[in-house]
């Protein structure tokens, strides 16, 4: 009996109103009243399973709002029922009731799942553990399966699975109605289909402050390993930690449908994989499927794709629309493309983040930080990509048919290896359309045998810089801060300054220009940069270059034969127009070095409006070099250019071989030579026309001003005989 007695205590229904009919002096509740408060909110205390089915069971007759009361810890002992209601099976929610966990545990043993909560039903769950739900085959919700209203806080739902081809949300299935999950943990469930831990078909599900980790999908597709979003729902994790996760295909962490609303706010988003094989797959850490995915405040680190064309490490954006902001993105990887971000067409904006350290594979492995693949367009803004490495572009790499924008940024330390020529671009790689605006992009490299634009790599696209700074990039064979392999590069208002080319071959410092392209430089400033050919700017046999507004200064070319150097500028058989410059104290270094400012060989060069300074070259061309190919001057001055002795012809201006040069107006004034043409000197089988020139100060042992080597030579109206100077 008293044992009894006991039990009955142990589940006792206590009424809400109790605590007020205390005091009867101060209540005027009728009776009737008094039994329809008892009746709206009843609290079941229970210590057994055979108590808490009995108190679901009452609590699903009740019109009004029950608690149930956990005294301690239950476990399931009852066979399998999948549509047992509350009595068998799981437990069957038809109302509106609040389970108090007071941090007990309910362990379903594999039984079935905990809760099945029904239309128009509302279940809160708090302090409470829920573990090992494993209802029949094929069905979702491991734990907690709700068309309804499921509120679940400071709980465990843990070590749950669900098993069979459409077995989705190994913890939670969240069916078109409203969850909200808050201050929890959800910690290594499995789900054959989607959603690891949670499932969301629809409806509103919202995770604050809680910890997603160790959950997993299986390979049926396989997707969204911490929570998989399906169809048009909405769904927002805020300050809580994704973690550990893994999906066999996409979203090891999160997984957005495509007409689905997926925000994530202040939440660390790390170490979770994505095991997809194609080059759409992958998402580490989040993968947005045409939706809409918005991060804010976030950390997305150390998460990977590990599929053999797997994209996107950190995020892999598919077709939808990708807003990242005041977000860190570091240390993620994935084979293909994408190790931070894997934009596949759709629009992707970073506003305020930080691409760091993030890295691809070798297949083909591009996009260190972020990859655009398609039709797309990526804006980066106000953004830091740093430290980042890949094959090609170690930071940003765009797409044939991309549009990539980046404005207010800083592009900085990132690394390409790729070794064959139209391969590198260390901080950004373009295929496509890429506008570059008020950006710094520094000490990135091209490391490769033949790797190209240490700073940026335009590959048959079109390339706007514009008020940017481009300095301390380095490349192998040739831009060290910018590679443009054909197609259209236009830099306005910029900063190029000590870039280096290397020495295979080594050509443009600041700017190469490689087959038929076609580049402009205006208002900029082309400093300190280094080249064997080229310090400065490099412009190819089939292209052509021009500069305008700009000035050249301290810039290096080392190449040691007679037709290398061109500190500032070497055109290489092409179009090269400078108008309105200065180029200043540049020089070629080499033995035969010449062009200490301009070496144009074999090519057409037209300058106008242009000052010549302090230049100076060893062997011809202390200023310029014409080595073939034809020279058009005018209103170009030249003063203080100098050459060495090695022959050391031409102070200012020197023509080798069957070139043709005429300079209308201008002026030829303190340039020396150590040989021969203090100002300018003209080949054995050249042609020199100058007019409208005031000398002064030049000096040579032989021509101070100018000196004619056997071709035809006409200064001022005076023909120059072979063999002699003035």
């Amino acid at each position: 009996m008293a044992a009894t007695a006991l039990a009955l205590a142990a589940f006792a229904v206590a009424p809400a109103s109790a605590a007020g009919t205390a005091n009867a002096s101060t209540t005027t509740t009728t009776q009737a009243q008094a039994a329809k408060a008892a009746q709206a909110q009843r609290v079941f205390r229970v210590r057994t399973e055979k108590q808490l089915r009995t108190a679901v069971r009452k609590a699903n007759k009740s019109k009004g709002k029950d608690r149930i009361v956990l005294l301690r810890s239950i476990r399931f002992s009852t066979g399998k029922g999948a549509n047992g209601g509350a009595g068998r099976g799981d437990l069957d929610v038809r109302g509106s009731l609040v389970v108090m966990g007071r941090g007990k545990t309910i362990n379903a043993r594999g039984v079935d799942r905990v809760f099945d909560v029904r239309d128009d039903s509302r279940l809160v769950v708090k302090r409470l553990h829920l573990r090992n739900g494993a209802p029949a085959e094929t069905e979702s919700g491991g734990l907690v399966r709700s068309l309804g209203e499921v509120e679940i806080r400071k709980s465990h739902l843990l070590g749950s699975t669900v098993t069979g081809a459409s077995a989705s949300g190994g913890a939670v299935m969240n069916d078109g109605g409203m969850l909200r999950i808050v201050d929890s943990r959800v910690r290594g469930n499995e789900a054959e289909r989607a959603g690891g831990g949670i499932e969301a078909v629809g409806g509103t599900t919202v995770v604050v402050r809680s910890r997603l980790t160790g959950n997993a999908t299986g390979a049926v597709p396989g997707n969204g390993g911490a929570v998989h979003l399906t169809g048009t729902g909405d769904v927002r994790v805020k300050a809580s930690l994704v973690a550990n996760n893994s999906a066999s295909a996409e979203g090891g962490g999160l997984w957005n449908s495509a007409t689905g609303r997926f925000t994530v706010e202040r939440t660390t988003v790390r170490d979770n994989e994505a095991a997809g094989a194609a080059a759409d797959q992958g998402g580490g850490g989040l993968y947005n499927d045409g939706g809409t995915l918005t991060v804010s405040g976030s950390t997305i680190s150390g998460n990977a794709a590990t599929g053999a064309a797997g994209s996107g490490g950190g995020v892999l954006n598919n077709l939808g629309t990708l807003a990242i902001a005041n977000t860190e993105v570091l240390s993620n990887t994935a084979p293909r493309a994408g190790g931070g971000i894997e934009a596949n067409a759709g629009t992707t904006t970073l506003t305020g983040s930080t691409l760091q350290s993030n890295s691809t594979g070798a297949g083909p492995g591009n996009g260190g930080g972020l990859h655009l693949t398609g039709a797309g367009t990526v804006v980066v803004d106000t953004t830091q990509v740093l430290d980042n490495t890949a094959v090609e572009g170690g930071g940003l790499w765009n797409a044939a048919t991309g549009r990539l924008t980046v404005t207010r940024s800083t592009i900085s330390r990132n690394v390409a290896s790729g070794a064959a020529a139209d391969q590198g671009g260390g901080g950004v790689y373009s295929d496509g359309t890429t506008s570059i605006t008020g950006t710094t992009i520094s000490a990135n490299k091209a490391t490769g045998a033949a790797g190209s634009g240490g700073g940026v790599l335009n590959n048959l696209g079109t390339l706007s810089v514009d008020g940017s700074t481009v300095s301390a990039n380095t490349a192998n064979r040739a831009g060290g801060g910018i590679e443009a392999n054909v197609g259209t590069t236009t830099v306005a208002r910029t900063l190029l300054q000590a870039n280096d080319a290397g020495t295979a071959p080594g050509n443009g410092g600041g700017l190469h220009l490689t087959g038929a392209g076609n580049v402009t430089v205006s208002q900029s400033k082309v400093y300190e940069n280094t080249a064997v050919e080229g310090g400065g700017l490099w412009g190819s046999a089939t292209g052509t270059m021009t500069v305008s507004d700009t000035h050249l200064r301290g810039n290096t070319a080392s190449g040691a034969a007679a037709d290398q150097g061109g500190g500032a500028i070497y055109n290489d058989g092409g179009e090269l127009v400078v108008t309105g410059s200065m180029v200043e104290a540049n020089k070629a270094t080499g033995a035969a070095g010449s062009g200490g400012g301009v070496l144009s060989l074999n090519g057409s060069l037209d300058m106008a409006w242009t000052n010549l300074n302090g230049n100076t070259a060893p062997r011809a061309g202390g200023a310029v070099e014409v080595n073939g190919g034809s020279a058009d001057l005018s209103n170009v001055n030249a003063a203080d250019n100098s050459t060495g002795p090695a022959p050391g012809n031409g102070g200012a201006l020197h023509v080798t071989g069957a070139g043709t040069v005429t300079w209308a107006v201008g002026s030829v004034t303190g340039n020396s030579a150590a040989n021969e043409g203090g100002g300018l000197w003209n080949s054995a089988t050249g042609t020199f026309t100058a007019t409208g020139i005031t000398f002064g100060d030049n000096t040579a042992p032989e021509g101070p001003d100018a000196y004619n080597d056997g071709g035809l030579m006409s200064v001022n109206g005076a023909l120059i005989l072979p063999g002699t100077g003035i």
